[in-house]
């Protein structure tokens, strides 16, 4: 039965890459299927090369565990990637020394305690933003590296081709790639985990948030207009958008998929103007955000709000680029810099110590480095790097959730790989950085609405 599931669990990845074609990244898809079918009966399930299985901690533990951090470290999305590799490298250096005063899981021991201290050694590669590329990056990570498990900064399409590379090698693949399709019965994939929130869980928030404007201040927020670049990131968002549209009875009166690559909107934005919604729903990457944003300015328009999920809203391309023009703007997220906890104020203060350009620790940041830690758990539960056991551990790990960098409800994953006890967030930005407004649990301010016009700022 388990080998079926796994030749399953391959042939549907395969399937589920070749649709890449109609959303940004066909230029992975063949590459990937013809890889798995060259390198399946020379790689089975769980082999991840003779120097990355560790035998238990009663036995010669490894030194060093190898662990791939595949993000763009060149192209558009550069800046950001560079970003995320020094927060997965603050977190692997917490992990690796002694830090008592630290509240974070595994700080105050040096490595992994399981292992006899063993470090976690993080081998970095350039994606380039590119589904091939990346393809291609994740079997150099595991056939020449020797890495036992794979993480990183992803979109949902570069999640998707990875994950037939690792499906077909059988090491764990951890991302915060947050198409639901990526842990579906019909996906059925064996090696991949999403430990925080699929775009679902957002999306639900964003009309719970607008639900809770209506009711309590009758805000009137009947209306939305959708807006969505055309890869896998927007096309999955797209399809759950309208979907909870009509379930909480909120009018969809424009629907605009755009190329992600765009380089002009205004005939965009003239549509969103004349349907004239009264929230405005984005799923963009930094450049269009910025793009979107300026025509939107050009044109002097402004909806009472403007909700962002997440992608460029939260990135600091586009937060540096727009500067105040960004004020007000909403977006969901999977963390907020004021989460009152110990573990995450001390990552806050320290990741200035590693930032490339001064750029504060981020939302993306932490989804993206929260999975090393993450996968250091698993192998400490585990006590070893076995790909079975480990697996095994990731799917049951046992960790206080208010030792990691966000604290989710609680980790509860699903046959999966999806953790049902994640939470998210609605941010709002204020006075330069995004403030919780959602849930009121965690707020931190009150929400303004209506944006104010640009004129009255």
């Amino acid at each position: 039965i388990r080998m079926y599931k796994k030749f399953l669990a391959a042939a549907l990845a395969v399937t589920m890459v070749l649709g890449l074609a109609g959303c940004g990244g066909s230029g992975g898809s063949t590459q990937a299927a013809s890889s798995q079918e060259k390198e399946s009966s020379a790689a089975p399930a769980g082999s991840t090369g003779e120097s990355t299985t560790a035998q238990a901690a009663g036995a010669d533990a490894p030194a060093v565990i190898k662990v791939g951090f595949l993000t763009p470290l060149s192209g558009n999305n550069a800046t950001y990637g560079a970003q995320c590799k020094a927060a997965g490298q603050m977190i692997a250096d917490v992990i690796n020394e002694e830090h008592p005063e630290m509240a974070m899981a595994l700080a105050k021991t040096a490595g992994i305690p399981a292992l006899n201290g063993a470090k976690i050694e993080l081998v970095f590669a350039d994606s380039k933003g590119d589904p091939t590329t990346a393809t291609s990056e994740a079997k150099r990570l595991i056939t020449e590296e020797g890495i036992v498990a794979l993480t990183g900064q992803y979109t949902s399409a570069i999640t998707k081709a990875v994950a037939v590379v690792t499906e077909t090698y059988g090491i764990p693949l951890l991302t915060a790639g947050s198409s639901p399709s990526l842990t579906t019965p019909e996906t059925g994939l064996e090696w991949y985990f999403r430990f925080g929130p699929n775009d679902t869980y957002y999306i639900r928030d964003s009309f719970e948030f607008i639900k809770q404007l209506n009711e309590e201040q009758d805000a009137g927020l009947m209306t939305v207009a959708l807006v969505s670049e055309d890869t896998e990131f927007g096309a999955n968002i797209r399809i759950e958008e309208e979907r909870m549209a009509e379930e909480y009875g909120i009018e969809v009166v424009e629907n605009i998929t755009y190329s992600s690559s765009a380089t002009n909107v205004s005939s965009e934005v003239m549509k969103i103007k004349a349907a004239n919604p009264d929230v405005i729903m984005m799923s963009s990457y930094a450049s269009d955000a910025i793009l979107y944003l300026k025509t939107f300015k050009e044109q002097n328009y402004v909806p009472k709000m403007l909700l962002g999920q997440r992608g460029g809203f939260v990135q600091t391309d586009f937060l540096d680029a727009m500067g105040k023009d960004t004020e007000f703007i909403y977006t969901t997220g999977g963390w907020s810099a004021d989460i009152d906890t110990d573990t995450s104020k001390q990552l806050i203060e320290l990741y200035k110590q590693y930032t490339p350009d001064g750029a504060d620790l981020s939302e993306g940041h932490c989804k993206d480095m929260i999975n090393v830690l993450l996968i250091a758990l698993g192998i400490n539960q585990a006590g070893t790097t076995e790909p079975e056991a480990l697996n095994e551990a990731l799917r049951n790990l046992e960790v206080d959730t208010s030792t990691l960098p966000i604290p989710w409800n609680a980790i509860t994953m699903d046959e999966y790989g999806q953790n049902t006890s994640a939470n998210a967030f609605v941010l709002q930005m204020r006075d330069g950085k995004y403030q919780t407004v959602y849930p009121s649990d965690y707020a931190a301010i009150e929400p303004v609405l209506p944006m104010p016009a640009w004129n009255e700022r």
